[in-house]
């Protein structure tokens, strides 16, 4: 393989890697392309909610954007707090291989087994894995009117929720 080739590689590799890096957490948005939030009215007060994010998004952030979701889903059919009746996160794991692609390559002179010859010293075929989790959190809920009940650990107020993690909502039109 001629020099030219190996600079194309890293050339080739260098920008997938660039491009990757630009790739932030999934922000807070209605799905599309598999990632983000959607709901599905399931009965007249339940509700099947998700949100799926990338493989940039942390478990915990899927978890409260879900949360979130709920929370507006109660309040945009008119009642005041939820219970939880089902909730599963999922894990999805991949393994992405990384790899220079440098192999026999024609530079200069070197010692090898045989002899003295001319050309690359040495193969350099660096291979890495790396695991990639991308979480999606799904529940389904009941929404109600009224008060919350105090005993139970598996009911949020609507209000409450909002309140507590609109903070930490990144919402699409505020990614860069």
């Amino acid at each position: 393989m001629k020099p030219a080739r190996y600079v194309s590689r890293f050339l080739v590799l260098l920008a997938t890697t660039t491009l990757m890096s630009c790739v932030g957490p999934t922000p807070y948005a209605p799905a599309t392309d598999r990632n983000g939030y959607s709901e599905t009215a399931l009965e007249e007060n339940r509700y099947r909610v998700s949100f799926a994010g990338n493989s940039r998004t942390d478990r915990e952030t899927v978890e409260n954007y879900l949360l979130f979701r709920s929370a507006e889903v109660t309040l945009a059919s008119g009642n005041d707090w939820f219970r939880v009746a089902q909730q599963n996160t999922e894990v999805q794991t991949r393994f992405r291989g990384f790899s220079t692609g440098f192999g026999r390559a024609g530079f200069g002179p070197f010692f090898y087994r045989s002899g003295f010859r001319h050309g690359f010293f040495g193969e350099i075929n660096a291979t890495s894995a790396k695991s990639v989790n991308r979480y999606e959190a799904f529940a389904n809920i009941l929404v109600f009117k009224g008060e919350k009940p105090q005993d139970d650990a598996t009911a949020y107020d609507a209000r409450s929720v909002i309140d507590t993690l609109a903070p930490s909502i990144v919402r699409a039109e505020t990614v860069s």
